[in-house]
């Protein structure tokens, strides 16, 4: 099946990394300088900011998208319903009267419009991406579920892939240089985002289908 373009850019833009911060023999032994230890250190970062980068990207197209198609052609796509759904929006029963009573204001059009809903929900969800800072599960099922992935069809040891990277990554970027941590080994590194990125591609796939 074709890979989006933001999941080829994403791919593209792995490789420079790869290029950019590993070495290009691994040792056997996992004898390597300070220095590509530190690049390599480098290199999880910024693996990770591209994934996360490419994640958010990927289904704030989405969204929109589907929004395009309800403006155009008047049909909610499954994107659609699923956005109001996890937008935390009361479902609130329709007014009993459009006449509003002596002394009241009209009734907001959020109260009464389709659209007006369907935005506030855009909205919420815009907010959901901009807050994001990361790729352990609890930010992947805020950004996946809300556009209609099914969670039967994320892959569980994946999750847990996710949530090594995730944290792993972060006890590079928060903490202090003087401080001990783990040493890297750059084929491991290097594996691992593969194997993210083997499982993300179905995951691009799946995002594909939403709109089909």
């Amino acid at each position: 099946m074709p890979k989006s373009l933001r999941f080829r850019q994403l791919t593209k833009e792995l490789n420079r990394l790869k290029k950019q911060f590993l070495p290009r023999k691994f040792s056997e032994i996992n004898d390597y300088s300070e220095r590509q230890l530190a690049l390599t250190f480098a290199y999880r970062v910024f693996a990770h900011a591209e994934i996360e980068s490419y994640l958010e990207d990927r289904v704030w197209d989405t969204v929109l998208t589907a929004k395009k198609i309800w403006d155009n052609q008047g049909k909610a796509s499954g994107v659609l319903l699923c956005v109001i759904a996890f937008s935390g929006q009361e479902m609130e029963a329709p007014p009993d009267t459009l006449t509003p009573l002596k002394g009241k204001k009209n009734l907001p059009e959020d109260k009464l419009k389709i659209t007006k809903k369907i935005d506030i929900a855009i909205r919420c969800f815009k907010s959901v991406i901009d807050q994001n800072h990361g790729i352990k599960e609890t930010n992947l099922l805020k950004l996946l579920l809300p556009i209609g992935i099914d969670s039967d069809d994320l892959d569980q040891v994946w999750l847990l892939n996710m949530d090594t990277f995730g944290e792993e990554r972060g006890e590079i970027a928060h903490s202090s240089g003087i401080k001990t941590k783990k040493t890297p080994n750059p084929a491991d590194e290097l594996e691992r985002v593969k194997q993210i990125i083997q499982e993300l591609e179905k995951v691009d796939q799946l995002i594909t289908n939403l709109l089909k």
